[in-house]
C-alpha cells in the first residue's frame, strides 16, 4: 500500500485548518505523523487510547476501521482499545474514534507498532442560544457551501416533503390566526360573519395585510380578550402588555427552526429560514437525545444541542451535526452518533403527543384522561403493534434506502471510500429524506395500506353483505396522526337494486359530513313532500335528503388507546348505530322550504342530512357529504366543552371514540338488505376514502375538502 506524500501532507494541512491536527504526545502514544510505512503488512492489529480535551481517558468510547462495523470495539476504563486491520484494497483506510457528546476524528494514516492517540472534543454544555439555524441549500448545485456540497440528493429529496412545508403550510396559519379564505373583502367578512382586521403576514417581520377573522383561531380562542378586541391578536401594531402569551405549542414541533429560545415561541416568529425551510436539516441533526419524559417539542422531548464554542476559521461556530453512524469523521461535520436516528423513538419527538385543556375555563375528566389528551399516538400505535422491531421502525417506510448509493455523499464510491468521502453503508443507512407522506409515491403510501374485500350472498328476497377492511401495511393506526383526518367504507348497491331495504347494517354517522344537519320536531317540520328548516340553509347543488335514526344501542370495536380496554362497554367507546329511515332527491327550493320527489318516513328525533345528490366517490374529487351512506368511519374523534365533534386539537376537552384500525388488525362490516322485485342479481361495491380534512372545519376555514379511494372491490350475486 503507497501513499502519496503530497496527499498525505494535504491532509494533515487540512485537519489543521479545521484545528484537528494537533500532534499529541501522550507518553508512549502519538498521533501519526508523515513517516509513512509504504509497504504495510497485509493485517496487523491497532491499539491506542481515546482521550478528551483535558487528556484524561474516555471508557466506552466507540473504535472501529472506517466503514467496516464489524470491526467495532469500545475502549476501557483507561481510554485503551485494540483492534485488527486488514487491508481491503479499496479506497483509503482510517481508524475512527466516536461517542455521544463528542466530536468524532479519525485517521488515515496509521501503521504497525505505533500506537493511535485519539483527542475528541466535548460538545460543551449547555444548548447555545445564540447558535445560528444553517441553511441546507437547494439541493441543486454541489458548489454551495452547506447542505447540498456533498448531500444534494439528501437536500433534494427534504424539499419535496411536508417536513419543508411544516412552517410555512398556509392551513397551519389560517387555524393559527383564526382566519378564512373564502373572504377577500370586508363586505364578502361581514356576510361570511366574520371580523375585517389588520394581522401580520405570515413570514414577514411586521408586515401587516386584512384578514378576514372568523369565530375560532388558536390565538383568539386562547386568549379571548382577543377577540373582543378592535385589534387581532396577531395585528403586529401590538405591544406591551397586548401581545400575545398563548400560543398553543404550534411552533414546538411546526417551527423547530426559530433561532433563540425553543419551545414556547410565536409562530409568527418563524421568519426566514425558519418559515421558509420548516423542520430542516440543522434542525434535526441538532438533536442530540430522545427523552421521553418530556413534552412533545423540539426544545423538550427532542433535546437539541447546538455548537456554544465559537468557532475557528470561517465557522461562527465550531459544527456539531448528531446522526446515526458511529464513523463519521470528516471535520466539517463533527459528528457525533446518536443510535436514536435510526429508530422510532426519533419520530416520537412530535409524533407523540398529549396535552391538557388549553382554551380557558375548560377541563379534562381527570379520571379519563390523567395524563392528557392523546393528540397524537403514532408511535405507541406502533409500539403495540406487530411492526415494533428494530427492523421496521418509522423509517423504513418514510425514509425508504436508496439500494444505488455507496453512502450518504453523492460523488462517493466504493473505490474512493475515505475520511473525505465516507465508507461504504448498507441500504439501510443511506436513507431518503423524503419524509414520505400517506399521499405520496406511487402507488401512493396510503394505498399499500389496506386490504379490501366484499362477498355478497342472496338468500330468498334477503341479501347478505359482508365487508372486510384490514390494516395489512402500516404499523400504526389508519389513519394516523393529525385527528382531523378520517377514512370511511363505504357501501353501494348498483342502480338496478338500489331500492333495496336496509334491514340491519352500518351507516355512515355525522363524520361522513353533510351540507346541513336538522332534528325533526326541533330544527325540522315535515308536511307531505314539504320539508321546512327552521334555521338558514345555503344549497346551490342538486340535493338529497337523508333520514335515519339513532338505535340506542352502539358497536363494539378493536379500538385504539383508552378505546381497546376490553373493560370498556359498547356504549363507552361511543360509535352509536343508526338505521336509515328513508331518503329523496330535492325537486325544488323556495328560501328554507325544500319539496321532495316522495314522501318521507320520519318520526320526531330522526335526524335529517341535507346532502349532494351525486354522491359517487371519484379519487381527488372535492368531499362530499356522506353522512346516511351504508358503511362506516374509522376516525378519532375529538370535542370540545361544548361537544362539538371534529374540532381542531388545541379546543379539545375530550376524546368521544377512537374506532381507527390498529396494524395488523381487520374490521368486518354486515349489511342485510330485503331485496325488492326485479332486484334477483346485481352487484354492490365497497370503497375505501381517505379524507385528510372534514368537511365542516374547511368550511369554515375555506380550505379544499378531498377525497380518495384508496382501494375498491365489489360483488356479484
Amino acid at each position: 500500500m503507497k501513499y502519496s506524500y503530497t496527499y498525505v501532507y494535504f491532509i494533515l494541512g487540512l485537519l489543521n485548518v479545521f484545528g484537528c491536527g494537533d500532534s499529541t504526545d501522550t507518553g508512549n502514544i502519538t498521533t501519526p505523523s508523515a513517516e509513512i510505512d509504504t509497504n504495510p503488512p497485509e493485517s496487523f492489529e491497532v491499539t491506542g487510547q481515546v482521550l478528551d480535551d483535558n487528556g484524561s481517558p474516555i471508557p466506552d468510547a466507540n473504535v472501529l476501521i472506517g466503514g467496516q462495523p464489524d470491526t467495532l470495539v469500545l475502549t476501557d476504563a483507561d481510554g485503551l482499545f485494540s483492534i485488527w486491520y486488514t487491508n481491503i484494497y479499496k479506497g483509503t483506510p482510517a481508524v475512527v474514534a466516536s461517542k455521544l457528546g463528542y466530536r468524532s476524528q479519525g485517521f488515515e494514516f496509521f501503521k504497525p507498532e505505533t500506537p493511535v492517540a485519539f483527542k475528541l472534543r466535548e460538545i460543551k454544555e449547555p444548548d447555545n442560544t445564540e447558535y445560528t439555524f444553517q441553511n441546507p441549500g437547494t439541493g441543486d448545485d454541489q458548489r454551495e457551501e452547506n447542505c447540498s456540497h456533498c448531500h444534494t440528493d439528501f437536500v433534494k429529496d427534504f424539499w419535496t416533503s411536508k417536513h419543508s412545508e411544516s412552517a410555512n403550510n398556509p392551513l397551519l396559519h389560517d387555524l393559527y390566526a383564526g382566519i378564512t379564505r373564502i373572504a377577500t373583502s370586508e363586505e364578502e367578512c361581514t356576510a361570511f360573519g366574520g371580523t375585517w382586521k389588520m394581522g401580520i403576514e405570515p413570514g414577514t417581520e411586521d408586515n401587516a395585510i386584512e384578514k378576514c377573522y372568523v369565530q375560532h383561531g388558536v390565538l383568539s380562542d386562547l386568549i379571548p380578550s382577543c377577540s373582543e378586541s378592535p385589534l387581532a391578536c396577531d395585528d403586529p401594531s401590538l405591544s406591551g402588555s397586548n401581545l400575545p402569551t398563548e400560543f398553543g405549542g404550534c411552533a414546538d414541533c411546526h417551527a423547530p427552526g426559530i433561532d433563540g429560545e425553543l419551545m414556547g415561541r410565536d409562530l409568527h416568529d418563524a421568519v426566514g429560514l425558519a418559515y421558509d425551510a420548516g423542520i430542516h436539516c440543522d434542525t434535526c441533526h441538532k438533536v442530540k437525545d430522545v427523552d421521553m419524559d418530556k413534552p412533545a417539542g423540539f426544545g423538550s422531548r427532542l433535546v437539541v444541542h447546538r455548537p456554544g464554542e465559537p468557532g475557528r476559521n470561517t465557522f461562527a461556530w465550531d459544527p456539531v451535526y448528531y446522526g446515526p453512524i458511529k464513523d463519521v469523521p470528516n471535520v466539517a461535520m463533527a459528528a457525533s452518533p446518536q443510535e436514536k436516528f435510526n429508530q422510532a423513538v426519533f419520530c416520537a419527538g412530535c409524533h407523540e403527543h398529549t396535552q391538557q385543556a388549553l382554551v380557558p375555563d375548560t377541563t379534562l375528566d381527570s379520571d379519563k384522561w390523567p395524563n392528557g389528551l392523546p393528540i397524537q399516538s403514532t408511535y405507541s400505535e406502533w409500539q403495540d403493534g406487530p411492526y415494533n422491531n428494530e427492523a421496521t421502525p418509522c423509517q423504513w417506510c418514510h425514509m425508504p434506502s436508496y439500494i444505488d448509493r455507496s453512502n450518504a455523499v453523492d460523488i462517493a464510491t466504493v473505490e474512493n471510500q475515505s475520511i473525505t468521502f465516507g465508507f461504504p453503508r448498507p441500504p439501510e443507512d443511506v436513507r431518503q429524506h423524503i419524509f414520505r407522506s400517506p399521499l405520496e409515491g406511487s402507488p401512493r403510501l396510503i394505498d399499500t395500506a389496506v386490504h379490501l374485500s366484499v362477498v355478497a350472498q342472496s338468500e330468498g328476497n334477503l341479501l347478505n353483505v359482508s365487508t372486510s377492511v384490514a390494516n395489512v401495511g402500516c404499523g400504526h393506526a389508519i389513519p394516523t396522526g393529525e385527528p382531523l383526518r378520517a377514512m370511511y367504507v363505504v357501501v353501494e348497491l348498483d342502480e338496478a337494486c338500489q331500492n333495496a331495504t336496509l334491514v340491519d347494517g352500518p351507516i355512515l354517522n355525522d363524520i361522513g359530513g353533510y351540507i346541513s344537519k336538522g332534528i325533526v320536531g326541533e330544527d325540522i317540520t315535515i308536511n307531505g313532500l314539504e320539508v321546512t328548516w327552521h334555521t338558514e340553509v345555503n344549497s346551490t347543488v342538486e340535493t338529497a335528503l337523508r333520514i335515519v335514526r339513532p338505535t340506542g344501542e352502539f358497536e363494539e370495536y378493536i379500538g385504539i388507546g383508552h378505546f381497546s380496554d376490553t373493560d370498556l362497554s359498547p356504549s363507552e367507546k361511543g360509535l352509536e348505530r343508526y338505521t336509515r329511515i328513508s331518503d329523496s332527491l330535492i325537486t325544488d327550493s323556495t328560501d328554507m322550504v325544500f319539496t321532495t320527489a316522495t314522501p318521507l318516513e320520519y318520526r320526531d328525533g330522526d335526524i335529517v342530512y341535507l346532502v349532494e345528490h351525486n354522491t359517487t366517490i371519484q379519487d381527488g374529487q372535492n368531499s362530499k357529504g356522506l353522512a346516511g351512506q351504508l358503511g362506516q368511519s374509522f376516525a378519532k374523534i375529538l370535542v370540545d366543552d361544548q361537544g362539538t365533534q371534529q374540532v381542531p386539537h388545541y379546543r379539545a376537552t375530550d376524546i368521544i371514540r377512537d374506532n381507527r384500525i390498529p396494524p395488523g388488525s381487520n374490521v368486518v362490516l354486515n349489511h342485510t338488505f330485503e331485496l325488492q322485485e326485479g332486484c334477483a342479481t346485481g352487484t354492490i361495491t365497497a370503497k375505501m376514502v381517505y379524507r385528510p380534512l372534514p368537511i365542516n372545519i374547511s368550511k369554515q376555514y375555506g380550505w379544499d375538502s378531498t377525497d380518495y379511494v384508496i382501494a375498491t372491490t365489489e360483488s356479484s350475486w
